[in-house]
């Protein structure tokens, strides 16, 4: 193909040196299978976590197992395992094109990464696994990307943060279900994991309520958990990883899962990360479970590594996008101590054993879909600045319902705020204190070198529509405290770890997409265990409201709810409460979608008067600037399909979790569809409207002419 370069020969020779990294190139018409069988005895090998693929190219993708030996003596002197793949054009093996000899080192813990290049562009494949006389329980099924320049249909899902103590993944097993019954023209091309596929610590589960599963002890793990009041969204006996041993635990017992098993059999997947792929809330090689939290660089190598070793992807060498190298690359070891970050650079990043850990692995790329796709992943984690609200400040703002909009923009802007002039010092109600960021480099979610990459990017993309896959949402999400009379608060944010802590970079990035006319730019958005939609304007507190890029929010697939957090957070403040949940004739009502779209004043009226008359009085258009719909007591997964002249995005409840639905799947609790027209550069996206299949959340209703479940 014409951009196989020399860049593709360096990487072949540089992934091999990597352990349990091979690559093969398929033979150009089928062959005749020659797979001979070691000597040892059927049932001697299995694999637990079943097979997977990755990052599809036009020509080639990468595939993934693990294996064990049952019987010890059946793997190599040194614990090695030798496997062969085979790979097919057909679901029977008839027509195979690949088949080689691998290795599963017992220093990758037996898991192994295959390369395969070679294949026809836009074609389905199946894949396999032996060991001796056994192989891999399912056969794979995969697809290669099309050939540049291609245009056609793209359809993808959009999945995100799977608790495995929060809940079943049966949302998975609907996603595979509905594909299999699905026109071929209507099945899904690709899986966008947005981040969250383990969680570190074991026992994340409000304490008064049952877990779904459990997970039992670390091989090391932290000290058990024991409740003193402080942590009640932990179980008593918890603990987080805090070595390789205990990530490897994690990513093997989550994949036990069946019904996960079965999406990454049946999907290529493409992956970025969040936190809990390391620690809650983290950035750079820093944990935050108490208080400000500590420095965490070995755990931060050991997750990294873990990742690797367990997600399919092409990182090292991968091709330039459009002139633009590629920044992202395999595992590479470091030797690191858990030590004080010391000094930063001018834009935030850490050096010393910090920026060794977080260095041993990057994984912000691009891959391209023909000519109708340029999907963008970006990792927001890896390079972000310290988050502003930090104890100190905590306490300054106590009595805050929320962390101000307006103190939150101050810190971030640092010594850029007021114009270049910062305050001396932050207050709030009588209380002051000196400006803890005021000769700060204003914050980052990206870095430096990501953030000119990513722009680099987006405005080389010459795609028809750029999706931009992001950790964590930039919706903005308010409560408009101003409002409530006499109150004497400020305006909130809900939630400061994701976009809404680093509002400054979130409106530079924003203003680039929107001054350099780059249109049908939309974001594909995880981790606030929520559906929301909306559209992101350029400056969310201009008088008038510039949009750039509409956002999609997908849900949890069985990490517990927004709505779950925020009913269980308030239920000791009957006035907030009364915001979150409304008690519609004995019926629990997630209000919480009302008070975030349309203000405080709304969600409280709606518990004493039915008047639409008085709900549009007091409606506030710009209680969340651009935030249009949430359905918040929600888990599931989105579907987004892009055509020439529009996008259609369906997010699909599949409501409890907490039962497991077996190999029937989650059933539908309603779905919410959104139709696009695409927009040029220089004009501004429509507003999404939901139409429903199955019952609206509240408060919306289905359009007349919608369809029922």
């Amino acid at each position: 193909m014409s951009e196989v370069s020399l860049d593709r020969r360096e990487f072949l020779r540089l992934f091999a040196a990597t352990a349990g990294c091979f690559a093969v190139t398929a033979a150009a018409t089928p062959f005749l299978p020659r797979l001979g069988h070691a000597k040892a005895a059927p049932f001697s090998f299995h694999f637990p976590q079943g097979l997977a693929s990755g990052d599809p190219q036009p020509d080639a993708v990468m595939l993934w197992t693990r294996v064990e030996a049952l019987d010890p003596g059946a793997a190599l002197p040194n614990g090695d395992i030798d496997l062969y793949l085979q790979v097919a054009t057909d679901e029977n093996f008839e027509r195979v094109v690949v088949e080689q000899a691998v290795r599963a080192s017992r220093s990758s813990d037996h898991t192994v990464r295959v390369f395969v290049q070679g294949l026809a562009p836009d074609t389905v494949y199946y894949y396999r696994f032996h060991a001796g006389r056994d192989q891999s329980p399912l056969p794979g099924r995969t697809r290669t990307a099309p050939r540049p320049g291609t245009s056609r249909k793209v359809r993808f899902a959009a999945v995100s943060c799977q608790n495995y103590e929060q809940g079943y993944f049966g949302a998975l097993r609907r996603l595979v279900n509905d594909d299999i019954a699905a026109a071929s023209g209507e099945q899904i091309d690709f899986v966008l994991h947005l981040g969250d596929f383990i969680y570190e610590r074991t026992g994340d589960v409000p304490e008064e309520q049952q877990p779904a599963r459990l997970i039992g002890p670390l091989p090391d793990g932290s000290e058990p958990w024991v409740p003193d009041g402080t942590m009640t969204h932990w179980q008593k006996g918890s603990q987080a990883a805090v070595s390789l041993a205990d990530y490897r635990h994690l990513y093997k017992l989550y994949l036990t899962d069946p019904d996960l098993q079965a999406a990454r059999a049946r999907f290529p997947f493409v992956h970025t990360w969040d936190d809990h792929e390391f620690t809650n809330d983290s950035w750079q090689a820093h944990e935050t479970y108490f208080g400000d939290g500590e420095p965490a660089q070995k755990r931060k190598l050991a997750a990294n590594r873990a990742w690797f070793e367990f997600i399919p992807a092409v990182l090292t060498r991968v091709r330039a996008f459009n002139g633009i190298a590629s920044q992202a690359h395999d595992f590479r070891n470091a030797r690191v101590e858990n030590a004080p970050l010391g000094e930063h650079d001018d834009n935030w990043l850490y050096q010393g054993d910090s920026l060794k850990a977080v260095s041993s692995l990057t994984i912000y790329r691009t891959l391209r879909w023909g000519a109708m796709l340029d999907l963008v992943l970006t990792d927001l984690r890896s390079y972000r600045s310290p988050p502003v609200i930090t104890e100190e400040m905590k306490a300054l703002i106590k009595g805050a319902p929320m962390p101000p909009v307006r103190i939150v923009q101050i810190l971030d802007a640092g010594r850029t705020a007021n114009g270049g002039n910062p305050p001396e010092t932050i207050s709030y109600g009588d209380k002051e204190l000196a400006n803890p960021r005021k000769d700060a480099p204003p914050g980052t979610q990206m870095g430096a070198a990501q953030k000119a990459w990513f722009k680099q990017v987006m405005k080389a993309s010459k795609a028809r529509w750029r999706i931009w896959a992001n950790g964590g949402p930039a919706l903005q999400m308010r409560l408009d405290f101003s409002r409530i009379p006499f109150a004497g608060l400020e305006d909130g944010y809900v939630g400061t770890d994701a976009w809404q802590g680093y509002p400054g970079e979130l409106r530079e990035l924003l203003r680039f997409i929107k001054d350099e006319g780059i249109g049908n730019t939309v974001s594909i958005a995880g981790d606030y265990h929520t559906f929301a939609a909306g559209r992101l304007p350029v400056d969310p507190d201009a008088a008038e409201l510039d949009y750039a890029v509409p956002e999609f929010v997908t849900a949890a697939i069985s990490s517990g709810s927004m709505y779950a957090m925020a009913d269980r957070g308030t239920k000791n403040s009957g006035f907030f409460h009364r915001a979150v949940t409304l008690d519609d004739n004995g019926a629990k009502r997630e209000n919480w979608n009302n008070t975030l779209v349309n203000g405080l004043r709304a969600g409280i009226l709606v518990n004493y008067t039915s008047s639409e008359y008085l709900f549009d009085l007091v409606r506030n258009e710009r209680a969340s600037p651009g935030l249009d719909y949430m359905d918040s007591d929600a888990h599931g997964y989105t579907v987004v399909t892009l055509n020439e002249d529009d996008m259609t995005v369906e997010q699909v409840n599949v409501g409890n979790v907490m039962r497991d639905e077996g190999p029937e799947g989650s059933a539908v609790m309603r779905r919410a569809r959104f139709h696009l027209p695409a927009w040029e550069g220089g004009t501004e996206p429509a507003r999404p409207e939901p139409e429903f299949e199955g019952p609206p959340p509240y408060p919306w209703k289905a359009s007349p002419d919608a369809e029922k479940a």
